[in-house]
């Protein structure tokens, strides 16, 4: 998706508060913020949201790494907790070359899945911006492999956007055969059978709409998903919805997560933690640090209790 080019004025006060945040040390579970409730805030404010992020935070199972991507440019970012305190957001080793965003951190913490518009093949050219395509790497005992082209089953439109996976991996992700991915974004689900992905379908209605809709989170053991839709009846430009899979096999009809979770702006990239405590996503509405809504494009990281699950099923 094409994002201009934008210079973003804090007030004085939200740059203070965020230098002020990076003097302090970092310690304990999910950096040592302190949790949240019902209502969504920002995660770790000048240190993780910065006004910049195309995502949402994903955390390994033992909590001792976040993985998140920002914008301008476009690069995957990971922290580590050491000796019990946190690093700084560091570019990760498969990043910073190319265009790359939307990572997507496997539940036992050993895979990421991301889009990037890197060359296909050893000495071809990237793709075209506004382009991208699926890729994986995993985590090795030396640190991280080379990225793997996931195939073009799964990359055969003009963009493969954000993905999720369950617990047999099964990949879930949206993609566009138009030249303009805001127009048609819908969800695929592609099975993996013998270490390689099936063709992949077209999760069709209800979750499909006559509206974009994409950053599909599935639950590990696929009872549910969330997902960002732009469908009528929200609240703002695009809202959290959440259906869940029937005996046989269908979807209910997408509940909005309701107000309280979405805002007027955009709201999209879910993710719950591996406890299952938390929802994490991503915004553009006016925070502490930004004091209106952040343009097209990026925004920050939020999380909020994940109990609406139970509530809405």
């Amino acid at each position: 998706m094409k994002y201009p080019y934008l210079i973003f004025f804090f007030p004085l006060i939200a740059v203070n508060f965020l230098f002020a945040q990076n003097e302090f040390e970092l310690k304990g579970i999910y950096l040592g913020q302190n949790p949240p409730g019902d209502t969504p805030e920002l995660f770790a404010p000048g240190i993780v949201s910065t006004c910049k992020e195309h995502s949402a935070a994903m955390f390994t199972p033992d909590g001792n790494e976040v993985w998140f991507a920002r914008l301008f440019p476009s690069v995957i970012y990971f922290m580590k907790q050491q000796d019990g305190k946190w690093t700084k957001p560091q570019v990760a080793p498969f990043s910073g070359q190319y265009d790359d965003l939307y990572p997507y951190l496997s539940l036992d913490g050993n895979k990421v899945i991301f889009c990037s518009r890197r060359p296909i093949e050893k000495g071809g050219k990237p793709l075209p911006r506004g382009q991208g395509h699926l890729w994986m790497v995993e985590r090795t005992g030396n640190g991280w492999s080379k990225p793997r082209h996931l195939g073009t089953l799964i990359n055969s439109a003009v963009r493969q956007g954000a993905s999720s996976l369950s617990s047999n991996g099964t990949l879930y992700f949206n993609r566009t055969n138009s030249e303009h991915p805001e127009w048609s974004l819908d969800i695929y689900r592609a099975k993996l059978v013998n270490g390689h992905y099936e063709k992949p379908e077209n999760l069709g209605e209800p979750i499909d709409s006559k509206t974009p809709d994409h950053c599909p989170f599935i639950a590990p053991d696929e009872t549910y998903i969330i997902f960002s839709s732009f469908r009528p009846g929200g609240y703002g430009m695009s809202d959290l919805y959440i259906s869940f899979r029937k005996d046989n096999g269908t979807w209910t009809n997408p509940k909005n997560l309701g107000r309280i979770i979405n805002s007027a702006a955009k709201d999209e990239y879910p993710y719950i933690s591996p406890d299952g405590r938390y929802l994490f996503f991503n915004s553009n509405r006016p925070s502490a640090l930004n004091k209106n809504k952040i343009p097209d494009g990026p925004g920050n990281i939020y999380w909020v209790k994940a109990n609406f699950i139970e509530k809405l099923k």
